[in-house]
């Protein structure tokens, strides 16, 4: 049966799960119940008929003794200890006895269940990041009339940053890049490890990120993407108090701003930029007339860069996270120098005169001035100003990049950044954008091969090694149960060894058939079994007194006393 088993579940291994498998386990489950019985049954008859079997063909008493008795791993040690003979055949019974144990958990180890893995490439689609040069951002006639799209977008990203600023993720699913300057110095090599501190969170460059279609809602997969990212430096803060207002707060609602330190638009990265927010007012005057009067202003002088940058992300099913990155050339991948240029003179000019008005606060800063201070604590209406040029200017740097990254997301390719895409999108990576105007605007996502790596469905997996030891404990339980079957055969002698009854023949002190010499044990005890006996003195008359085994109706047999010498 054992042999059987093992069979199949050898022919179990590398298929899948199945009904007829999990009976298998099942029965398995019962070996290390039925194995050591089935084999004690077996090899403790085994080890009988043999020693009957010698002992009619003529041995030595401590042999048979060994054999007859070896009906268990410790009857096999005792007799080894108590005859004080240590033989070849006593170590043998020894070994044998110790497969039982071996085979009844070898049958439960044999099989198991385990998921292989299946690996397979497949072509993924993220925003083109030309796509950016589409943006609302071009001209003050499409600015107004994307307004409301772009304020909505950009102040549920901002409002969202409490749960989602350290994310790799954005609230939409979209995967968002690290801020490439916060792991630059991290190492000289050209791909830059994300940081794994425990306890320490990324820092994102945007609130917003790349939008990527294709991923399996199963298995790990791991691709690059490509984005441009802006990068804010600066280098100065502080208050500037002025008598009257400069040219560009006259007749202004706005509480911060955002503008070119020189001339008009920016000739070549980094590009010099100024930031400037009011601060605390006289008191006693609102808004619109403090803006006619002297003027408390928090200036920081900074730089802004852009940079094209490659990320490689891995996902667990459609939860993703950039891994590594690295700095590209800017003017690459068809993004051509006039495109640059249009893009440092109309849409970086009007992201910096468009931002400061998405939120305008009369009786204070701006969620976005708010933002910057404490990104953690600035929703709710709140009065006064945020005083800007006290922050570290690492913490201001990093915190004008990130807003300027994520309202300019929220300018171009809005209806890819929610999530629902349409499924053929991973095919052609075409999104055509239904528009007021005759011609649907298109964006289109570029390829990218992703590496997956999927569980497949549970297989069987046979152990070999437990194999093997279930088969050589079952071949050698079989051939112990035949050779005994053998021995029993072809021995005339009866088995009365290690039987009481055996002890009533040719005893003087019993009255037993004549002719019974040629039954078994059992069988002369299922004769004589209300035959009273007892083991007793024979010679009561005597002054030393004899054990036997005697009949104990006939009153030639009395009980043993500890005052009383035997022999």
């Amino acid at each position: 049966m054992f042999i059987a088993l093992a069979a199949i579940a050898a022919r179990l291994d590398g298929e899948q799960v199945s009904a007829y498998g999990r009976k298998v386990e099942e029965t398995l489950l019962l070996s290390p119940t039925i194995f050591p019985l089935i084999f004690a049954a077996l090899m403790g008859r085994f080890f009988r008929h043999l020693g009957v079997y010698l002992a009619e063909r003529g041995t030595t008493l401590g042999r048979v003794e060994q054999l007859v008795g070896c009906q268990s791993v410790f009857t096999a040690l005792e007799r080894q200890v108590t005859l004080r003979y240590w033989s070849i055949i006593g170590l043998f019974s020894i070994l044998v006895w110790l497969l039982s144990p071996v085979g009844g958990q070898s049958a439960l180890r044999l099989l198991s269940q385990e998921s292989g893995e299946v690996t397979s490439t497949k072509n993924f689609r993220y925003m083109n990041p030309i796509s950016m040069l589409g943006t609302a951002m071009s001209e003050a006639g499409i600015i107004e009339f994307s307004r409301a799209d772009f304020t909505a977008i950009y102040l549920t990203a901002l409002l969202s940053t409490s749960r989602y600023q350290d994310t790799p993720m954005d609230l939409w699913g979209n995967v968002k890049f690290p801020l490439y300057r916060s792991i630059e110095k991290d190492t000289p090599e050209e791909w830059k490890q994300m940081r794994r501190v425990p306890g320490s969170n990324a820092t994102y460059g945007s609130l917003i990120g790349v939008p990527v279609v294709g991923m399996p809602s199963e298995g790990n997969s791991s691709f690059n993407i490509r984005a441009r990212q802006f990068d804010v430096s600066c280098a100065s803060s502080e208050t500037q108090f002025h008598p009257k207002p400069p040219t560009r707060w006259e007749n202004s609602t706005r509480t911060w701003k955002y503008v070119y330190n020189e001339g008009k638009y920016c000739q070549n990265y980094p590009c010099p930029v100024v930031y400037e927010s009011l601060l605390v007012p006289p008191p006693g005057e609102d808004q619109l007339s403090r803006l006619n009067s002297p003027l408390n202003i928090s200036v920081a002088t900074c730089s802004l860069d852009y940079n094209y940058l490659e990320a490689k992300v891995i996902c667990n099913g459609t939860l993703c996270g950039v891994e590594s990155m690295r700095k590209l050339e800017l003017l690459s991948d068809g993004y051509t120098t006039s495109q640059d240029s249009y893009t440092r003179r109309a849409i970086i000019s009007n992201l910096l005169s468009t931002m400061p008005s998405v939120d305008n606060n009369r009786l204070g800063s701006s969620i976005s001035e708010r933002w910057i201070v404490n990104n953690t604590d600035f929703i709710g209406q709140k009065s006064g100003f945020a005083k800007l040029y006290m922050l570290d200017l690492e913490v201001l740097s990093r915190g004008l990049t990130i807003l300027l990254n994520t309202f300019h997301q929220s300018t171009f390719a809005t209806t890819a950044l929610g999530g629902a895409l349409p499924k053929d999108l991973a095919q052609d990576g075409q999104l055509a954008v239904v528009s007021n105007s005759d011609k649907n605007t298109i964006y289109t996502f570029n390829s990218t091969q992703a590496n997956i790596v999927q569980e497949s469905s549970a297989v069987y997996m046979t152990n070999w090694k437990w194999f093997i030891a279930l088969l050589f404990s079952s071949l050698v339980l079989l051939v112990a149960a035949y050779a005994g079957l053998i021995f029993k055969y072809i021995t005339l002698a009866p088995d009365i060894i290690g039987f009481a009854s055996s002890l009533t023949m040719l005893n003087p002190y019993f009255q037993t058939p004549t002719g019974s010499t040629t039954l078994h044990g059992l069988e002369r005890a299922a004769l004589l079994h209300n035959l009273p006996v007892q083991i007793g003195d024979v010679c009561v008359d005597e002054s030393v007194g004899t054990i036997a085994f005697a009949k104990a109706d006939e009153g030639n047999v009395a009980k043993l006393d500890r005052r009383r010498l035997y022999i």
